[in-house]
């Protein structure tokens, strides 16, 4: 099998979008003598910030010397981005040589239960090539809820939950407490919970989680915590952490945006609860060196500024917003948004309302987007100040054409969005320094 053949075969599977359930990733997993089991796992969940948190944890899992597989969902340029070690993405060969693999397995899983999903295939295989590659622990972040995502098929031995707010309602629940109710059951007993900042009603939930499981808790503002927070304007931030089992010191996190400091945070206890020590400085030292967060508050020119977020609920643009007034100096905020069909529009529209001199709104190649008339449609009874233009490179061409140097812009709305932003960017020089695709 090539590496093209491959991806034909994974974006076949696109076709039959969420499976919610565990009846067939548990078939494979069983036909692949449960390769899942064979090393330590983290496994990650929440509303917001749990991709970056993940990778935080992963970088930190490799500078303490561990040999460290990281799944994550979904990805920007390229399905090899979701099954990493070390950092290094999957090689197209080995892309390739683990599909072919796994196939007859998905071929007898098929023939019994039905065709499965993209993410269900892309998830055993990197149980199979984590366990082969004979990694010392993997971090896993879910795709979806907690209770029936196809990476619950691990038994963690850290289970953190990011926080947890209104998002994918249709599927997980119209309250925070259902939401929090279903990402809980990704504690498991045996495990150790991290859990971050979130509403005292999703708390609840997750606590009697904990406690039907005789599940240890370790929570954001009692267990750990950040303190002497000073974010510097254009710079970064500076702070230091309680841990649970040491206060850290003087840390200097380069990657903008305040929430970062809450999700390096979070990546501190799991790391801590995962290895039941303090963490070495060098350890912490070396995984801040290079720590990049692509698509989440990433800032990609100076000139102008443009900063890129995949903030895709109301929950996430009140991130987002905050984290730009308080990382960067700037006059006027313009707002490139493209965002998927199936969101809160009229939320994330509100509330950009007060803090945006200018939306474009627009669309971007996913299927999922919702189309610039139907932001349109939304946008005209929110307050927004804004203009149409369904073509995103042409929508930044104008938003880029419209902002002095002392203007801040903005690409957001979904990680669809981000990742189309990226290429436009990059690919047709719209700006002065270019950042290293992925």
């Amino acid at each position: 099998m090539t590496y093209q053949e491959a991806i034909t075969y994974i974006e076949g599977a696109l076709k039959f979008g969420i499976n919610p359930g565990l009846e067939k990733i548990g078939a494979i997993c069983e036909l692949l003598g449960n390769p899942q089991l064979r090393y330590p796992t983290i496994q990650i969940t929440g509303t917001n910030g749990k991709t970056s948190t993940t990778w935080m944890a992963r970088k930190l899992l490799s500078a303490s010397g561990l040999k460290t597989g990281c799944y994550t969902s979904p990805h920007l340029h390229s399905y090899r981005e979701r099954i990493v070690i070390d950092g290094a993405s999957m090689t197209r060969d080995d892309f390739a040589h683990t599909l072919k693999e796994i196939i007859p397995a998905i071929g007898q899983v098929r023939s019994k239960f039905g065709e499965l999903t993209e993410f269900e295939i892309l998830t055993a295989m990197a149980f199979y090539h984590f366990a082969v590659s004979g990694v010392d622990v993997a971090i896993f972040e879910v795709g979806l809820g907690g209770r029936w995502d196809a990476t619950s098929m691990v038994r963690p031995k850290v289970a953190a939950i990011t926080g947890v707010s209104l998002d994918h309602t249709d599927r997980l629940g119209n309250t925070v407490e259902e939401i929090a109710w279903d990402k809980a059951h990704i504690i498991k007993s045996g495990c150790i919970a991290v859990v971050g900042d979130m509403p005292a009603g999703a708390f609840v939930k997750i606590e009697e989680r904990c406690a039907s499981l005789n599940v240890p808790m370790k929570v954001f503002g009692r267990d750990f915590s950040p303190r002497n927070v000073s974010i510097t304007k254009n710079k970064g931030s500076f702070f230091s952490i309680n841990g649970l089992f040491s206060s850290y010191d003087d840390i200097m996190l380069s990657i903008s945006g305040d929430y970062h400091v809450l999700n390096f945070t979070m990546a501190i206890a799991i790391l801590e609860a995962f290895t039941g020590r303090k963490i070495a400085t060098n350890t912490i030292t070396d995984g801040l060196t290079g720590l990049s967060c692509p698509g989440r508050f990433e800032l990609i020119s100076r000139e102008p500024l443009i900063v890129l977020d995949g903030a895709h609920n109301p929950d996430g643009v009140g991130m987002l917003i905050r984290g730009l007034s308080g990382a960067f100096e700037y006059r006027n905020l313009l707002v490139v948004l493209a965002i998927s069909s199936d969101k809160d529009i009229e939320q994330m529209l509100r509330a950009f309302a007060e803090h945006a001199s200018l939306m474009v709104l627009t669309q971007n190649n996913s299927y999922r987007s919702a189309s610039a008339n139907q932001l349109d449609d939304v946008a005209r009874y929110t307050g927004n100040r804004y203009i149409i233009e369904s073509g995103l490179e042409k929508a930044i061409s104008i938003a880029i054409s419209r902002a002095s140097v002392e203007d801040l812009i903005c690409i957001t709305g979904s990680l669809y969005t981000v990742a189309d932003a990226r290429e436009i960017l990059i690919n047709n020089r719209l700006i002065h320094a270019p950042a290293v695709l992925i």
